[in-house]
């Protein structure tokens, strides 16, 4: 049984790298997102299509092993985002105080009010649209503050969106991970507690989840710099030419693994989901490791750069493997009959439309309206992030997490991750799949993003 249980593992890896291989090749035919395809897979591999993995394969997985994949997965994947995210900041000659305070107010108003706004004009929707109880609705709703830089910040990149934009936009992405699911782990809880007095703990609890990931980020982040700017030196100074540019790389990569996994895990263990925060955090810090001080490979001219480009390389095929593994496992456990109650059936015909059609033609635009209002963008530029807000790998993980919690408590509300589902599609294929349009007819694009590939999600 255990050897059984084994090959299927190793298939379902083969099939997940051909997946990842095939959709790459169909994202630059059709210009369309990965995570389309992606979705597409997991659908047709599952109950809805040939039935290789259906839920109760999922759901009999235990919930800490089930977390523990989704969760190595999610680490690699956030903590990629947060180490290239010094790929759009201010350059460091460019930089001032300013500047950087400029940026984090952008990305601050972004995330909170626009978070806020959006958790609870989502909550009214789930709890008045799809009769969901006020608690479950506040859950589902603060679930959609969450946007996907797995599917924004290629888009951007590939796009060439112009400075101001594209930093604002993968910031907020970020941030939204790293802040929706807190919030989401602390309702949670409070539902499970089952106490409304705990309502009033909700603002103390979100604030110490936070600044307990912040300080473990900080911890990893910092012994990051530490080993790069001093342990490192010492250590190439006296290996000389027998560690040359090969060793220096995978040395470099192993380091960023055991970076994000370490960040991670110490986030999971001082408080519910503050993996996330940790793993962002100690992302950006090494990814800007260079601003600390003299790295280690900065004395030989150009080769930095090339072992930069070579970390990216090596952390973005681990993203797409991880992306795609994450999408297919979790769409096993959406069945005909789950998709045919969130589109059309339940709880009121076509509440799926309604409530996916108002997130993003109502509750993303105002969102973005309100929260940019002298924040220095142009017209064109917040109407351009009013109709850019795709979500991606980490709201359709909560969800499930969230799903197999409840059930573990007799509680079976499948409709939370249909509607989830429904939500991450959606705002991928129309956001994601229509911002090549969007960006030209808002003028937000570069003069060289003319003719580009497609978003590489």
């Amino acid at each position: 049984m255990a050897l059984d249980f084994a090959i299927l593992v190793i298939v379902f890896a083969a099939v997940i790298v051909a997946i990842v291989f095939i959709s790459g090749i169909l994202s630059q035919l059709t210009r369309l997102p990965r995570l389309i395809f992606y979705l597409v897979a997991g659908l047709l591999i599952g109950p809805i299509g040939l039935g290789l993995i259906t839920p109760g394969l999922v759901l009999a997985l235990e919930g800490s092993l089930l977390k523990a994949v989704v969760g190595l997965a999610v680490a690699i994947i956030v903590f990629e985002g947060g180490y290239t995210f010094n790929r759009c900041l201010p350059h460091k000659k460019a930089c001032t105080m300013v500047s950087y305070r400029l940026v984090l107010s952008r990305l601050l108003r972004l995330s909170l009010i626009g978070g806020l706004i959006t958790g609870v004009l989502m909550t009214l929707l789930f709890h008045f649209v799809v009769l969901l109880p006020i608690e479950y609705a506040a859950l589902c709703g603060v679930l959609c503050i969450i946007t996907g830089p797995t599917v924004i910040n290629p888009c951007v990149r590939q796009l060439r969106i112009k400075e101001e934009v594209g930093v604002a936009l993968e910031g907020e992405g970020l941030l939204n991970d790293a802040v929706g699911v807190i919030v989401a782990s602390v309702i949670f809880g409070w539902i499970l507690a089952e106490s409304l007095g705990g309502f009033i703990v909700l603002p103390l609890q979100i604030g110490l989840n936070l600044g307990l990931g912040v300080l473990v980020g900080l911890m990893v982040g910092g012994l990051g710099i530490l080993v790069a700017r001093f342990i490192a030196p010492r250590f190439l100074e006296r290996a000389g030419h027998r560690c040359d540019e090969a060793n220096r790389l995978q040395l470099t990569r192993i380091g960023t693994l055991i970076a994000a996994f370490l960040a991670y895990s110490l986030g999971e263990i001082v408080a519910p989901e503050a993996g996330i925060v940790s793993v962002l955090l100690a992302g950006i810090l090494i990814g800007n490791r260079h601003y600390f001080g003299r790295d280690y490979v900065n004395d030989v001219e150009g080769l930095n750069d090339h072992l930069e480009a070579g970390v990216h390389a090596f952390q973005s095929d681990l993203t797409r493997i991880a992306i795609a593994a994450v999408f297919i496992l979790l769409t096993s456990i959406l069945t005909l009959e789950l998709l045919a109650d969130t589109l059309i059936f339940a709880p009121i015909p076509f509440a799926g439309l309604i409530v996916v059609g108002a997130l993003m033609l109502l509750v993303r635009p105002v969102a973005v309206l309100i929260s940019t209002i002298r924040a220095g963008f142009t017209l064109r530029e917040r109407l351009f992030m009013s109709f850019f807000g795709p979500r991606g790998i980490v709201i359709a993980a909560t969800a499930v997490f969230v799903y197999i919690e409840l059930l573990s408590y007799g509680i079976d509300i499948p409709l939370i991750p249909g509607y989830i589902f429904l939500i991450v599609f959606a705002t991928v294929v129309f956001q994601a799949g229509l911002a090549p349009l969007l960006a030209r007819l808002f003028e937000v694009t570069t003069p060289k993003t003319q003719n580009e590939g497609a978003p590489d999600a």
